[in-house]
């Protein structure tokens, strides 16, 4: 018997359709018998449940549920005290993999952990038989996948700091257990990982990754990219135009509502036979998709005017300018200010007051930090889509993920 496992937080109720997705990927592409355990939390709701059930019993496989609200109550409520404000982005599902050792049966020696957006492109039974050659956990490094020294250590302060070796570092999103090995443990993997990551309070992205490989750095077994192929990595170096067998990591919400991408067209195809979809669900697909795009194109002639007589100014992260200005475009009297700097939205208004109707920002932060420098702005007298504007809303629909993350 294979055993594998997915961990979620679905607090908007539309993200069990990735979830469902996966798992229809992975039944249709396995023979062997295989349980799939679900770890979650009242987010689950029951119609989301039911649709999951019949999913997996269409196949004739079975199901578990394991709802950490009911079987390890103190866990949650350990991260919500303890590093809620570590997670930045990241919900508290992240964690609940590390409690995997302890939620399920002793009798279950080894599992299977997939992130819910993968897509199983092969069988799961060739991960399944690799022999972990008495490591406790085997697992896919960032480098393999495209990761560059400079790209990891851009993105993620421990690399930089150089507390893993940058060829060392792996992706989370896939993982095979030796749940026997873990259980001898000190102490429970949950406890190492939270304890783990405490000590390092300046580094909030990528929290259970980083725990995670705090906890088994140097002691695990290397795995090939093909069983965690980060889609994000995969358009950068460029890929075949035949997808191959290969587990498909969504990260970083790639997967969007472009056809004319391969890994969308891939992603469409399992979802299309999930019962996570309809007939009704397309056709709001559909329409959201052009509402948007009617939308995007009448900010960007509204840009197009206010180019002729404003300045552009950028509100933006260091790691975001490639992307943004590439967007955009890039003048010579530009100014450009940094989102992370300590008062950056003191510095911000600073600047647009000084340059007030003469410059028009584009702000590029978090979708939770957003809403309070657009009630800043306006409290200040600035208009939107006069003197600034979302970046993210001026992406073309068939790039945008959100739409897909709200149906």
């Amino acid at each position: 018997m294979i055993h594998v496992c997915y961990a979620l937080n679905d607090s908007s109720g539309k993200y069990s359709k990735f979830l469902g997705t996966s798992i229809q990927s992975l039944l249709e592409n396995t023979s062997k018998e295989v349980t799939i355990h679900i770890v979650h939390d009242s987010t689950l709701t029951r119609e989301n449940q039911k649709k999951l059930r019949k999913l997996v019993y269409s196949f004739d496989r079975e199901l578990i549920f394991y709802n950490v609200e009911k079987y390890a109550p103190s866990r949650k409520e350990y991260i919500s005290e303890k590093i809620s404000r570590m997670l930045d982005r990241f919900s508290v599902a992240c964690f609940y993999r590390t409690m995997i050792p302890e939620l399920f049966s002793s009798k279950i020696s080894k599992v299977i952990y997939l992130d819910a957006d993968t897509i199983v492109n092969l069988d799961i039974e060739e991960l399944w038989n690799i022999d972990l050659n008495w490591f406790p956990l085997a697992a896919i490094p960032q480098m393999t996948s495209g990761h560059t020294r400079e790209s990891l250590r851009r993105v993620n302060a421990l690399v930089k700091q150089e507390v893993f070796k940058w060829d060392d570092y792996f992706n989370s999103g896939v993982l095979v257990m030796d749940l026997n090995m873990i259980r001898e443990f000190d102490t429970s993997l949950f406890e190492k990982c939270i304890d783990a990551l405490l000590q390092y309070p300046e580094a909030p992205i990528f929290p259970d990754q980083n725990a995670l490989n705090l906890v088994f750095k140097n002691n695990y077994r290397k795995l090939p990219a093909k069983f965690n192929r980060l889609v994000h990595l995969a358009k950068k170096v460029g890929r075949p135009e035949k997808l191959g067998r290969e587990i498909i990591h969504y990260s970083s919400q790639t997967c969007g509502v472009d056809f004319r991408d391969k890994y969308n067209r891939l992603w469409f195809s399992y979802y299309c036979r999930t019962p996570f979809c309809s007939a009704d669900i397309l056709m709001e697909l559909f329409k959201s998709a052009q509402d948007s795009n009617k939308r995007v194109s009448h900010l960007w002639r509204t840009i197009e005017n206010l180019a002729l007589k404003r300045a552009y100014g950028f509100f933006i992260y260091p790691q975001d300018v490639n992307r943004v200005i590439g967007l955009i475009g890039k003048r010579e009297s530009d100014i450009g200010l940094n989102a992370s700097f300590p008062n950056a939205i003191d510095n911000l208004i600073s600047v647009m007051e000084e340059n007030r109707g003469s410059i028009v920002f584009f702000i590029n932060v978090k979708d939770k930090e957003y809403p309070k420098v657009h009630e800043t702005l306006i409290e200040y007298g600035f208009k939107e889509y006069e003197d600034f504007f979302n970046v993210k809303e001026l992406v073309p629909t068939e790039n945008n993920a959100k739409l897909l993350q709200d149906i």
